[in-house]
């Protein structure tokens, strides 16, 4: 510039350069930007040893003039005018290396080297107008790997590069001065990741950088110490390609889950109906007796069951049972046990033979009866059987029953029965719980050769026996409280008029208890009246 322009400079810029010009042992330049006027220098020689401490003082000037209106300032030492010789950059330095697979073919486990990658490495020892060329030539270049004697020292971005370079006189700071110089004020962290790292991996890890640095390139390094760049806009792009092809896996896989499903609730549906028709779908119609159920399973198919049937010599068959375990397992076994018991009792038979016959070994320990029938206790006999079955040849499964089986001759009104591990029943009245029908046996199907005692207990007119499963007392409330036994006695005290009545109360309560919680335990029940007769009346 002119001797004028440059006297009417601003203070802070000539005080700056003032200060350059002063250092001692360091030649000053003041260029002219226009190529023409007067050309002030001060120049005082120095010696190599110097010249780097030096360097730091000169550093902190120039950064300041790089962010005010100033003068530009090119500090070389006497010993080395010029940092490094411009160099030029063969072509074969910089190429675009096609990715092995389009957007289109990329897998969830694509790598970063199936990426389009940038082959351009740079040394530092060059001028900052040979990158200016670089970026110009190839405007898709997102940045240079920076070498120092060909070893990897870092990279520089093209933004950044191209900010510094915008900034007041940097084109003359740093166009004719080595890399080095450049790279020494925009240094940053360098984000390098293993060429085999998943692109979903390296796109989370970027992301999570500052915000300044959310743009910046990221680094692949191969093996044999080969570093190539990746524009973090084209890692963005694979890991929106790559969450569009895991959306649309899932969508498949969630379709075929559906079908799948679909095709399960339907089969489930069939065993719910199966199951269904396994319970008796005709209770019998007896003069004088009322009798009252309810089946709530907790899932499709259930482990309870309730049964009522007629026997030989007109006895009343009167069963309810919970097995072991929920769900499907449970149901397959209900079936079992439901069938088992039946045939073992004797209500099935073939041209009207029973299958127990009268005469057979009975190994049931027998309590003192107020009445003896041998129907109603070989009829019994059928929890040894079903017991000794199971545990003969499906010990392996491990499944078992809690069940109550009783004979009710509706003559007598007398009711003979095991309770094999089975809550207690129990026998009401007008004035509440009348009589407690404990457990007599260990379960069904826990162990071979298991001792079953048989018990009698005679219903009066109006007495109601009341059968249900632990599905009743352990049902949860949302916070999960239990109903309890103690609730449900509460229920029994209070006076009845029929076994449908009592049933139904109870459910109302019992399922203002669960509320909206989730069914935790299948809930069956079932309730028995001997009703007094209009003739007796």
């Amino acid at each position: 510039m002119s001797k004028a322009e440059y006297e009417a400079m601003s203070t802070t810029g000539y005080a700056n350069a003032k200060k350059l010009v002063d250092l001692p042992q360091v030649e000053a330049c003041v260029e002219s930007i226009s190529g023409s006027g007067d050309l002030y220098t001060s120049t005082v020689p120095v010696s190599d040893d110097q010249f780097e401490s030096l360097q730091d003082q000169s550093s902190l000037l120039i950064d300041e003039l790089l962010n005010i209106n100033s003068l530009p300032i090119e500090v070389t030492s006497n010993a080395q005018l010029t940092l490094a010789k411009s160099q030029d950059i063969p072509e074969s330095n910089f190429k675009q290396e096609a990715s092995r697979e389009s957007l289109e073919n990329l897998k969830l486990e694509s790598t970063l080297e199936e990426m389009l990658l940038y082959d351009f490495q740079i040394e530092l020892s060059c001028l900052g107008e040979d990158l200016a060329k670089a970026f110009e030539k190839n405007p898709l270049l997102p940045g240079a790997i920076l070498t120092d004697q060909g070893k990897f020292k870092g990279k520089i971005s093209r933004q950044r590069f191209l900010k510094i370079i915008s900034r007041p006189y940097a084109r003359e700071l740093f166009f004719s001065a080595p890399l080095s110089r450049l790279y020494a004020y925009i240094e940053t962290d360098v984000l390098v990741f293993p060429n085999d790292t998943l692109i979903v991996k390296a796109a989370s890890r970027c992301l999570q950088r500052p915000p300044e640095l959310l743009t910046e390139p990221l680094v692949v390094k191969f093996e044999h110490e080969v570093y190539k760049l990746l524009d973090i806009h084209q890692l963005l792009v694979a890991q929106a390609q790559i969450h569009k092809l895991a959306t649309r896996l899932i969508n498949q896989q969630t379709n075929q889950l559906t079908k799948a499903k679909k095709a399960l609730d339907d089969e489930l549906e069939k065993g719910r109906q199966i199951q269904i028709d396994f319970l008796p779908t005709e209770i019998p119609k007896l003069p004088n007796l009322q009798i009252a159920t309810c089946f709530y399973p907790a899932r499709q198919v259930a482990g309870d069951f309730y049964d009522v049937f007629m026997l030989p010599g007109d006895y009343l068959g009167l069963v309810i049972a919970d097995v072991c375990d929920k769900g499907v397992g449970a149901a397959l076994f209900m079936a079992l046990f439901r069938s088992l018991i039946r045939v073992f009792s004797g209500q099935t038979s073939l041209y009207g033979l029973s299958i127990v016959s009268n005469d057979e070994l009975f190994c049931c320990e027998i309590e003192t009866l107020s009445t003896t029938c041998l129907d109603q206790i070989n009829a019994l006999k059928a929890v040894e059987l079903t017991n000794n079955y199971i545990t003969q040849n499906h010990a392996q499964m491990g499944m078992f029953a809690t069940l109550f089986f009783g004979v009710l001759n509706p003559l007598t009104n007398s009711l003979t029965y095991i309770n094999a591990g089975h809550e207690p029943l129990f026998i009401i009245n007008s004035q509440g719980v009348k009589e407690s029908l404990k457990s007599t046996g260990p379960a069904v199907g826990m162990m071979t050769d298991a001792k079953f005692k048989i018990h009698q207990v005679q219903l009066e007119q109006g007495d109601i026996l009341i059968g249900y499963t632990d599905g009743v007392t352990e049902a949860r409330a949302p916070k999960g409280e239990f109903f309890t036994l103690k609730r449900l006695l509460s229920l029994l005290e209070q006076p009845v008029s029929s076994p449908s009545d009592l049933l139904e109360r109870i459910k109302t309560n019992l399922f203002n208890h669960i509320d909206q919680a989730p069914q935790f335990d299948d809930i069956t029940m079932l309730a028995v009246q001997q009703i007094i007769s209009e003739r007796l009346r």
